[in-house]
């Protein structure tokens, strides 16, 4: 027995871990198929309570704008993120460097209540002197894109560590211009940490309720 628990105690481990995670979830989506209301008993499969969602024009408004709100956080963020960690990995040494850093990755450290806050005095601020931005969706993805930069700056950042720079001077040796090598090279190699960002950034825009 203890042969067997040695050699297979990650295993287990992971499983109990998956199971503490997704059982509760499963039980959740099985349950909104209950014909009742009552939640300690399933007495039967039904799809009434989907349909009453269905019907549901303000649910179904607010969910149709949560997705505009995340697809387009997701490809600023995705973009702006991967700018950011171009700049930080590949430009060691500028006027301002650490200011820059700790600005972008100031969010991932920084409560959402404190950012929710900060943004809505900063843009009824700006409201009120200049005359934009209004409050609305305009605003609220200029908030979700500041989380979610960060978060998809260190996605990027670290992709692009682990990238072989001895493939970019080779392009840079075979006449590539930088701007080439940056669409040609660079962005090939980092596409799937790009597109991780902007999954990342999709989901905290789509599930976040703080900052909106």
């Amino acid at each position: 027995m203890k042969p067997f628990l040695e050699k297979h105690f990650g295993k287990l481990w992971m499983a109990l871990v998956f199971l503490f995670l997704y059982l509760p979830l499963f039980f959740m989506i099985l349950f909104s198929f209950n014909s009742t209301r009552q939640d300690a008993r399933f007495t039967g499969f039904s799809l009434r309570w989907y349909e009453a969602l269905t019907r549901d024009t303000k649910i179904v408004e607010g969910f149709w704008l949560s997705l505009k709100v995340a697809a387009v956080t997701g490809v600023m963020s995705a973009v702006l993120g991967t700018f950011a960690a171009f700049v930080l990995v590949r430009y060691r040494r500028f006027i301002g460097r650490t200011v820059f850093s700790g600005m972008v990755n100031a969010p991932l450290v920084m409560p959402e209540v404190i950012i929710g806050l900060s943004l809505l005095l900063l843009m009824v601020g700006a409201q009120n002197v200049f005359g934009w931005p209004e409050r609305g969706m305009l605003t609220i993805i200029l908030g979700h894109t500041l989380l979610g930069m960060a978060y998809g700056m260190v996605v990027v950042q670290s992709r692009l560590m682990e990238m072989d720079r001895r493939i970019e001077e080779a392009a840079m040796d075979l006449g590539a211009r930088p701007h080439q090598v940056f669409f040609l090279v660079t962005l090939p190699n980092i596409f799937q940490a790009i597109l991780a960002a902007f999954l990342l950034s999709f989901t905290l825009s789509f599930d976040d309720v703080v900052i909106s």
